[in-house]
């Protein structure tokens, strides 16, 4: 009788928890997703940065994202362009 009754109240809250974890979990993967997208590539000119209709990455990879010149391309972070961008795959 004791035990039906700990399954009883038991089950709800495990069933609670585990949707709880799932919740907090699926958040943080979305977070982490998010901050590494696709981007528009800037090229530098002199201090200047100017958008290029060229689509890059900010995912690490060994090939650099350049425009049809050849130029590097970076991305802009609303006040200049520090960081670089790589190709999209």
């Amino acid at each position: 009788m004791m035990e039906a009754k700990i399954k009883k109240i038991g089950f709800p809250i495990a069933l609670a928890l585990i949707a709880v974890a799932g919740a907090f979990a699926s958040n943080l993967s979305s977070k982490n997703n998010s901050s590494l997208a696709d981007k528009i590539g800037y090229r530098l000119v002199g201090t200047v940065c100017t958008p290029t209709s060229v689509g890059c990455s900010d995912i690490e990879s060994p090939i650099m994202c350049t425009d049809i010149n050849d130029n590097q391309l970076y991305d802009w972070n609303g006040t200049s362009c520090p960081s670089e961008l790589y190709h999209k795959f």
